[in-house]
């Protein structure tokens, strides 16, 4: 009887030594905006989710603002795993597969066609295979893109004749607000403001939020509500890492990735009705257009985008486009 407690209190002994020792994990995260902005905030919120799923073994060590280099040098620090995490748009990937092109291409999916996208899916496994970093579930979607110009409230494309607008720079969103009849001008964030003020442009694509933040408001008159296009962030983690994590770990981080992406979009759409508020009583009138006028026009873009090889040929076919 002896000799069978003492085994016994062996392993009991065994399995609190292995929990006393269990390696704690501490992951560095990095993205590029601005400490405190609406991008930071989502990485404070996996951190606190990795935390308390992991009862505490797991840290998340946020680095804002480039402070582990830009959006580039983040993703080559991910393939040679000297960076453990990233949180950013998913669109910056195009730059190893040109089919990412069509994901963020105006007028083309909804949030809900993404989500289920089994094609989203091959992507990320032929860039996981090409660059070792890994897509944890979730889309974190920004706030809804829209229409802003001044003078003049644009209702459908017919009316965009002649109206120089403010775009960044990315071909399938230059050519596409070119082909409904706009003329696109590609600006760097910082110009925008006095862009605006001194009429370089008579109007600008972006979400309400940020438009809000910048007090771009200021200078516009009038807000189309589109929601052209679906802009959205992703968690994505250096596979060389990911290997070195117990499954258990791994499940953390995912459902994490996961249980943000919903908080953020919950989050955005309460900052959106917030700055709609905000600037309406500023004076800017609001007004939500037919789509699927838009979207049929942007279609024979879309075309001519696949014809130029922005994307793979057959694709739009492929994904019933």
């Amino acid at each position: 009887m002896k000799k069978v407690l003492a085994i016994v209190l062996i392993c009991v002994m065994g399995v609190f030594a292995n929990n006393a020792f269990a390696k704690d994990v501490v992951l560095k995260l990095a993205h590029i905006t601005a400490p405190g902005g609406m991008l930071d905030m989502k990485a404070q919120k996996f951190a606190e989710l990795v935390k308390e799923k992991s009862s505490g073994k797991i840290t998340v060590d946020i680095y804002p603002a480039q402070q582990l280099g830009n959006i580039k040098e983040l993703l080559q620090g991910m393939s040679m795993g000297t960076i453990d995490i990233v949180q950013e748009a998913e669109s910056f990937m195009d730059t190893f597969d040109k089919d990412y092109a069509i994901f963020g291409t105006p007028f083309m999916f909804s949030r809900e066609e993404l989500k289920s996208s089994e094609y989203i899916k091959e992507v990320r496994e032929r860039v996981r295979k090409k660059t070792g970093i890994r897509t944890l579930p979730g889309f974190a979607f920004r706030p809804a893109f829209h229409l802003w110009t001044q003078k003049r409230q644009i209702m459908i494309p017919e009316e965009l004749n002649g109206v120089k607008l403010r775009v960044w720079q990315a071909k399938a969103l230059v050519d596409t607000w070119n082909g409904l009849g706009a003329t696109a001008v590609p600006l760097a964030w910082g110009d925008v403001y006095l862009s605006l003020s001194q009429k370089v442009v008579d109007g600008m694509v972006h979400n309400i939020v940020q438009v809000r933040d910048e007090k771009f408001y200021e200078q516009l008159d009038f807000c189309t509500k589109l929601d052209f296009m679906q802009l959205y962030d992703v968690t994505w983690i250096s596979d060389i890492k990911w290997q070195t994590l117990s499954p258990e770990d791994q499940a953390v981080l995912s459902q994490a990735s996961e249980e943000c992406a919903e908080w953020f979009v919950d989050y955005g759409q309460s900052l959106e009705a917030e700055a709609q508020q905000q600037m309406e009583t500023a004076g800017v009138t609001f007004a939500v257009a037919d789509r699927d006028k838009w979207t049929q026009k942007a279609g024979m873009v879309h075309k001519e985008l696949e014809k130029s090889g922005l994307w793979s040929e057959g694709l739009l076919e492929k994904l019933n486009k």
